[in-house]
């Protein structure tokens, strides 16, 4: 055996040590791939990179097992986009995103769905981007009621009906650069198109300057993917 062969089988073994530890959650989340997956990785990740997958893997597991969810294989065309970008993620508040991610889309009891454009868009976002769409998705979703109530008092000439599109509030928009805005209109996770509640409703373009911004249905079922919160439900 060469240098080169014995420096091959010397990488192989330790990317087989240090998976050692997660062999368990591979084999759930890939089901009959799981066999191959140490190969391809050991011909294709730097052990930096790998010890962000071992972490990622490791922090599914914790979740999964102190809520005793039951995990099903993730479908490749998800599966591998989400490790290859999450290996590169060295900020702890989108990591805690990729761990939510990884678990929702293997827990079998999700009520969501996991888009395979998700890895995509995550690897696309800043922290600050993934905090101000969590905050947009509080306001029009668990706080709506309280706008509206909020909206209307402080125009009495509106009726219920007016608010029924619920658009982001001032505070909210200004609390970010408008280059991240447009990066996430790029993204389909705001819009300035009020989406109808039905198919008779009429579609309404409010682009500036009248400065509306919304919530997409994409970006709502994005944020629920990428909760970690979500995944102890």
């Amino acid at each position: 055996m060469n240098e080169e062969e014995q420096g091959l089988e010397q990488a192989k073994e330790g990317v087989k040590q240090l998976l050692e530890p997660v062999t368990d959650i591979i084999k759930s989340l890939l089901g009959p791939a799981a066999a191959e997956i140490g190969l391809a990785w050991g011909d294709s990740l730097r052990l930096w990179r790998l010890k962000r997958i071992v972490r990622l893997l490791e922090d599914v597991r914790q979740i999964t097992s102190d809520a005793g969810l039951q995990l099903k294989p993730v479908a490749p065309r998800i599966l591998f986009p989400l490790l290859e970008s999450a290996s590169l993620q060295d900020d702890e508040d989108l990591h805690q995103r990729w761990v939510a991610l990884l678990t929702n889309a293997a827990r079998s009891d999700f009520e969501g769905e996991i888009l395979p454009c998700f890895p995509d868009i995550l690897k696309q976002l800043t922290s600050e981007e993934a905090q101000f769409i969590d905050r947009a998705y509080d306001e029009v979703t668990r706080d709506a009621e309280r706008r509206r109530t909020e909206i209307l008092s402080e125009n009495p000439e509106f009726h219920g009906t007016d608010v029924g599109f619920l658009g982001l509030s001032g505070g909210i928009i200004r609390s970010v650069h408008p280059v991240l805005i447009e990066n996430m209109e790029r993204l389909m996770l705001v819009t300035r198109t009020r989406v109808p509640l039905s198919v008779g409703n009429k579609i309404v373009n409010t682009m500036p300057p009248a400065n509306h911004l919304y919530v997409s249905e994409l970006g709502k079922i994005f944020v629920r993917a990428c909760r970690v919160s979500k995944t102890v439900d």
